[in-house]
């Protein structure tokens, strides 16, 4: 299983003493990891390109993708349907790009689909699960030694036609007060698209997966989750309403307290940082980051490049931005 190369810096004026029954090494006391962290390249066709060449030239250790991944008006959408178009890209495009770039470079790639990919195409992902990269979704994989990553995709309702990662947030608070939602549309998941309706009274919500989530989480972690936390800067539409998942936010307060999560990385909302002027946010002192996303061919790709510092991975910082917002 891939995990993130440490950069160690030994400082032999130091000594560390350690006690004989407890495992310690230099190497895990002082790494540091640098990561690329971006989300919903879906936005540009070039966005993958770009993620690929900028992960190469700044020398990063891993990259984590926060969900979003086929470009909107595929070439082929026309001539068959969305879900053909969209395999089409993953096979002939994605994997054949990431395989190149893993063929070159030994760098860890965390990534997965969000609600604007079809969920019957996952399959074609998860042939190179764990080898080219590793999904994400209701999943713990091991960023170093002393690190784990945590991912979530769902998003609560939408106002958009694409059903198969959307699901009430909590019993209470399905989906964000004054929000224009959509409860019809199409799911995939027999491979043809069908009619579906979310059921704002189910029993399965995002709040149920994340109590399942917590149960397999047992170190210091970073979460990636595709929606972002409620009335952050994070969450932001074009007319200032607040979208985000009070799930979420409810997850980063009850593991903060644990002194468990380390960052916790969104997406989802493209505009959100250019509305509220912010791509990052503190929850209990969580560092919480949506870097946004710009659309169409030629725009600029949005990204952070994160490094774990501190005794064990314990902190992290915000190297550089190129996200065009304020960092908090």
């Amino acid at each position: 299983m891939c995990q993130s190369r440490k950069r160690v810096n030994v400082y032999y004026s130091f000594l560390f003493l350690v006690p004989k029954d407890t495992f310690c090494s230099i190497e895990n006391i002082l790494n540091t990891v640098k990561i690329l962290y971006t989300t919903d390249i879906h936005a540009s066709p070039d966005h993958l390109f770009s993620m690929l060449s900028i992960a190469k030239n700044e020398g990063v250790d891993s990259i984590i993708v926060g969900g979003d991944l086929i470009p909107h008006h595929l070439p082929d959408e026309r001539q068959s349907n969305i879900l053909k178009a969209q395999a089409k890209y993953l096979k002939d495009i994605f994997v054949p790009a990431i395989m190149n770039f893993r063929e070159q470079k030994d760098i860890c790639i965390y990534l997965d689909m969000a609600n604007d990919d079809y969920i019957c195409n996952r399959d074609i992902l998860q042939e190179h699960n764990n080898d080219l990269f590793h999904l994400l979704h209701m999943e713990k994989h091991h960023l170093t030694d002393t690190v784990d990553i945590v991912g979530y995709m769902v998003v609560p309702p939408t106002p958009f036609n694409r059903k198969d990662w959307e699901k009430p947030d909590t019993p209470e608070f399905p989906f964000s007060p004054g929000n224009q939602v959509q409860l019809s549309g199409h799911i995939s998941s027999n491979g043809i698209l069908e009619k579906a309706v979310i059921d704002l009274n189910s029993s399965d919500t995002i709040e149920r997966d994340h109590h399942q989530l917590s149960e397999i989480i047992d170190k210091p972690f970073i979460f990636v989750s595709h929606t972002p936390p409620y009335r952050t800067p994070l969450d932001v539409i074009y007319n200032g309403l607040h979208v985000g998942s009070l799930s979420v936010r409810h997850f980063i307060e009850k593991w903060s307290k644990a002194g468990k999560i380390i960052a916790s990385l969104h997406g989802h909302i493209h505009e959100s940082p250019g509305r509220s002027g912010e791509i990052s946010t503190k929850i209990n002192n969580v560092l919480c980051i949506n870097p946004g996303q710009e659309s169409g061919r030629s725009s600029k790709f949005r990204y952070v490049i994160l490094q774990l510092t501190g005794a064990f991975s314990s902190g992290i910082e915000i190297l550089k931005t190129e996200a065009g917002a304020c960092v908090k």
